[in-house]
């Protein structure tokens, strides 16, 4: 019953990787909390990216082995399908479940990357407002400061 064991891990990849997809929605609806809120900060941000970079590497490592471990037992599965048949019925159910969970993470990523351009957009147009208004301050400094100013005829009293 070697063979059996293979076709358990199969189903054991599946099972783990559907954690990991479940693990992976819960972190985009954090980003998506982060990119929502005004008050977070950048390193909000990336301490999440971070964590759900690591999801994202472990899934195609499981992604990986598991193609491997299936080209191994592939024939012998195809051979004697009905040994396995409560295996391959439960790993379909999985397939099923992971499909289903990994159009929830992309649809979740495509939310936050919007959230994110609305959220860089406002950001870059506060800086550009900033700088606008420094720009605007500087150049009053400069003109009041500048010598034609400071001899303005219009401040000298004309009464001698």
């Amino acid at each position: 019953m070697e063979n059996m064991d293979y076709v358990v891990m199969l189903r054991e990849s599946l099972e783990k990787k559907a954690d990991v997809l479940r693990i992976l929605d819960i972190r985009n609806k954090e980003q998506e909390a982060i990119l929502k809120d005004p008050n977070s900060t950048p390193d909000d941000l990336e301490k999440n990216m971070n964590l759900k970079s690591e999801l994202i590497e472990r899934i195609v490592m499981l992604d990986d082995g598991f193609e491997q471990l299936f080209k191994r037992v592939k024939a012998i599965i195809e051979a004697d399908r009905d040994s396995y048949a409560d295996e391959i019925k439960l790993m379909q159910e999985l397939i099923k479940k992971v499909t289903a969970l990994t159009a929830d993470v992309e649809a979740g990523e495509y939310r936050n990357k919007e959230y994110a351009k609305t959220r860089f957009a406002n950001v870059k147009k506060e800086a550009r407002e900033i700088k606008k208004s420094s720009d605007v301050v500087s150049t009053y400094y400069k003109h009041m400061m500048s010598p034609q100013t400071t001899a303005d005829p219009a401040f000298l009293d004309k009464k001698k």
